[in-house]
């Protein structure tokens, strides 16, 4: 059993030590943020996106996605008055980890339905997959639905898509309330990666979920995903965010300014991010402060080339408004654009809108490769 301990993170670290921590992954996705009925469609197109499985296989994935998200979304239990003892936000969790997938989620519940959900779960957790199917018919014949919908019969098909038991938690909030954790496991190995023995597979503890939650509370971040960045990968993570931002409420900064930078980092990173191993891998990390979002992008670079970008990102950071103006004129007007395009023109804009100073670092991985992270405050 694989348990991750999580390290403090600082600032302009965060993004290179989150990295680390899901080095393994292939693919991890967590968002912490608002949610509606359109995300589940934009979650399973993210996932579509990222994951390398036959379309049977991601058909199931998404079928699961929209059952967890569901489940979120139709059993939530929000307290009459929110506190900070009971303001706990939700959180819903994609990872590919070998050949196994995971979807996790939380939700507040209150204490008076947990005894009988943890029943239920325990129960379902010990049925074979014909007395799973025997049991979702028997619901179904009997038109056992609850008045919020589904009656359990959510939690049976999870545990028959997935084939393997649900794992789930619960976390004391008060007297009325407490979270509740859930975790699906699907394992590919057994039906298109016939070369991975099934003794080498190691099940990741839903203890990963809850430290990741935790530590996502503690550092406001509400959006996080590590992977290929790819052009047809980001698209949905476009959409997801920007979704977030229609919805809030309580956001100071300009949302059409907040969508150009983050579009602007995510393309920084789809462009000319180090491939390696095929893919541009990379992280993005969206924190909340003081009603500002924070947008942190990273990824690999040739260590070649890490002192003339540090030179050039310094020369740029350090600028005055004014002086930025004057800068990004000039580079148009030379029209000279790099071999890789926009002769720096995005970074100077990232410069000029962001509400705070851009914060960068680098961070050396072996002879060939660094870590490059770029911070920016909308």
């Amino acid at each position: 059993m694989i348990i991750f301990t999580f390290i403090i993170f600082m600032g302009k670290n965060t993004a290179y030590h989150f990295f680390n921590q899901f080095r393994q992954d292939r693919f991890c996705l967590a968002y912490m943020g608002a949610f509606d009925d359109e995300l589940t469609e934009i979650l399973m197109r993210s996932n579509e996106t990222s994951v390398q499985e036959s379309q049977k296989l991601k058909k199931r994935l998404s079928f699961l996605i929209a059952e967890c998200f569901q489940n979120v979304i139709r059993h939530s239990d929000e307290p009459e008055v929110l506190n900070s003892t009971n303001n706990k936000p939700t959180i819903f969790v994609l990872r590919n980890h070998g050949s196994s997938h995971y979807i996790s989620s939380s939700n507040l519940i209150s204490n008076e339905k947990k005894d009988g959900l943890e029943i239920k779960l325990n129960a379902i957790n010990t049925l074979s997959s014909e007395e799973l199917k025997a049991l979702y018919l028997n619901s179904l014949a009997h038109d056992q639905v609850s008045e919020k919908g589904g009656g359990g019969l959510g939690l049976i098909e999870m545990a028959r898509k997935s084939g393997s038991p649900i794992d789930f938690s619960f976390e004391y909030i008060n007297y009325y309330h407490s979270i509740f954790f859930m975790q699906v496991h699907f394992d590919a190995s057994d039906k298109e990666f016939n070369d991975i023995e099934k003794s080498d597979i190691t099940v990741l503890p839903i203890a990963d979920t809850k430290e990741l939650y935790n530590k996502m509370i503690e550092e406001q971040i509400v959006f996080l995903r590590k992977g290929d960045f790819s052009q047809e990968t980001i698209i949905p993570l476009i959409g997801l965010l920007e979704n977030d931002l229609r919805i809030q409420t309580n956001f100071s900064g300009s949302k059409k300014k907040a969508m150009y930078m983050l579009v602007e980092l995510l393309q920084n990173i789809s462009k000319h991010g180090l491939v390696v191993n095929g893919e541009r891998e990379g992280i993005f990390i969206v924190s909340k402060k003081d009603n500002r979002y924070v947008l942190t992008s990273g990824n690999y670079v040739k260590k070649e080339d890490v002192v003339s970008l540090r030179d050039r990102l310094e020369s740029i950071v350090n600028l005055n408004q004014d002086q930025l103006k004057e800068l990004y004129k000039s580079v148009l007007m030379k029209k000279e654009p790099s071999e890789r395009g926009n002769a720096g023109i995005g970074l100077i804009e990232l410069c000029r809108y962001s509400n705070k100073k851009v914060e960068f670092s680098f961070h050396d991985i072996d002879d060939s490769m660094s870590f490059y992270t770029l911070s920016i405050v909308a």
